[in-house]
């Protein structure tokens, strides 16, 4: 199993496209769209773009207007929560919950963006991550996203270079 988390578009079309081509190199089985996807351009035509992903979920983010994620029928969710790798994965954006201000449920693995930094850290027996920001990375750090697989977690840049992985 292998599944791909992106986070932070912020309505860029020419990001979305080079997300698609990752996509399309990575073969995941699943993608995870971690919010602030449109950010207030028309949404029109990005929302085509997203739909040509295969089993791929949307998160809304802080940036996304209410009237964009209504119109769009992508079925936007404030939280996904499912299993995988024996390890139990809560996404969200990051702006309600975070790794200081964590929800009320068990898991395994916390995946958000809205910081535009990535991150892989372990604590104990959880792992926190970021995929950062596709398009306005901060902090020094890269414009990025993140694989996880059989064998662990992979923050990888644009060009699909490691940047900082975790094996299981």
């Amino acid at each position: 199993m292998k599944i791909m988390f992106v986070s932070d578009i912020h309505g860029s079309s020419d990001k979305l496209d080079l997300v698609k081509d990752i996509y399309d190199f990575e073969k995941p089985d699943k993608i995870i769209f971690l919010g602030d996807l449109f950010y207030g351009y028309d949404s029109s035509n990005l929302v085509e773009k997203y739909r040509k992903f295969n089993n791929a979920f949307f998160i809304k983010g802080n940036c996304d207007r209410d009237l964009d994620v209504e119109e769009s029928g992508l079925g936007f969710m404030n939280y996904y929560y499912f299993e995988a790798f024996n390890k139990v994965i809560f996404c969200t954006h990051g702006h309600r919950y975070n790794k200081y201000f964590l929800p009320e449920v068990d898991f395994d693995i916390f995946v958000n963006g809205h910081t535009h930094v990535g991150l892989i850290e372990k604590e104990g027996n959880k792992y926190y991550l970021n995929p950062g920001s596709t398009t306005i990375p901060r902090g020094g750090s890269r414009a990025s996203y993140m694989i996880i697989d059989d064998n662990g977690i992979y923050l990888k840049d644009l060009e699909k270079n490691i940047i900082e992985k975790s094996l299981w």
